[in-house]
């Protein structure tokens, strides 16, 4: 029997240099290829926080220009002492953005499943596992609300269904920007990725994670005339409040700024957390399977209402 001499293989120094070069490859392509992704990711956020506002201009196209108002929904019983759908005073208690959220989908404006971030971070946040649209009913025999499901939760401490940080509906803001209007919508931001605490830059901060480098914030924020930008800063160039002195002053969109003017009809002891009117993103508590109008962090505080906590991490 005769055996090929000639016959070859792969010498170890061979293999070595195969793998090296194979390393090197992957070396170069690994950080484009993450870069990648992340940029879908931010695009795919971008994509959401753009759906959720178009599903709250939907809303206001046949309400009067205003965005989903749970208060409005479920609101106080009248002077017969029923509850009369479309009558009554406004339930400010109930403005909280659980509820604005949960009325939300139950009107179809949008799905559960896009309230959750695709880069979400958060140990308490997750999506509704099976929101019940069967439970709507409007007064019964003038009994109660049933409007949306009220399992749907909104706190970042303990559970949430939404990643968002969404403007107080509450205050003067409410009034002016809570929907289509002429009051600076360009520059009002409504809703976004959420940031630290009172807007004060912290490396820890769980809105860090979502896009860009671990320490430092940035992410997709819808304005009240429906255009999308991508910031990294808390501070918008065109986003400004007027202070007590009459001052446009730079806006931090994250923090309820302490200084700015007083309207005696939204702030009539001074401003008080949710009554003001300049741009700040945050989590309004919201949702403990309990009759609509009782739960939440919404207070009655003032003519449009505002908020006993601000959650934003």
């Amino acid at each position: 029997m005769k055996h090929n001499a000639n016959k070859k293989g792969f010498t170890l120094i061979e293999l070595l240099v195969v793998m090296s070069i194979i390393a090197l490859l992957l070396s170069i392509l690994m950080p484009a290829l993450g870069r990648a992704r992340a940029e879908a990711m931010l695009t795919k956020d971008s994509t959401q926080v753009k759906a959720i506002q178009g599903g709250f201009n939907m809303y206001a196209a046949g309400n009067d220009g205003k965005y989903p108002i749970p208060g409005l929904e479920a609101r106080l019983s009248g002077s017969s002492g029923q509850l009369i759908k479309g009558r009554g005073p406004e339930n400010l208690n109930e403005n909280d953005h659980a509820a604005a959220l949960a009325m939300s989908i139950m009107q179809e404006l949008f799905s559960s499943s896009i309230l959750v971030s695709p880069t979400e971070s958060g140990d308490f946040v997750f999506p509704i596992e099976a929101y019940d649209f069967n439970v709507y009913e409007p007064a019964p025999s003038g009994n109660g609300w049933t409007l949306w499901d009220d399992s749907f939760v909104n706190d970042l401490d303990s559970g949430c269904n939404n990643s968002y940080g969404i403007m107080p509906i509450s205050g003067k803001r409410k009034a002016n920007n809570w929907g289509t209007s002429s009051h600076s919508p360009t520059s009002f931001a409504v809703i976004g990725n959420r940031g630290p605490i009172d807007g004060i830059a912290d490396k820890r901060s769980k809105g860090n994670f979502m896009h860009g480098i671990d320490a430092e914030w940035m992410g997709p924020v819808a304005f009240g005339d429906g255009h999308t930008e991508t910031l990294k800063t808390f501070y918008p160039i065109s986003t400004t409040y007027i202070n007590d002195n009459g001052a446009a002053i730079s806006d931090n969109i994250f923090f309820e700024e302490e200084d700015q003017a007083i309207d005696n009809d939204y702030m009539p002891n001074g401003l008080s957390l949710g009554q003001g009117a300049d741009v700040v993103l945050t989590h309004i508590k919201g949702g403990s399977e309990g009759d609509q109008g009782m739960e939440g962090d919404a207070t009655d505080q003032g003519k449009g209402g505002g908020s006993s906590a601000f959650t934003h991490d």
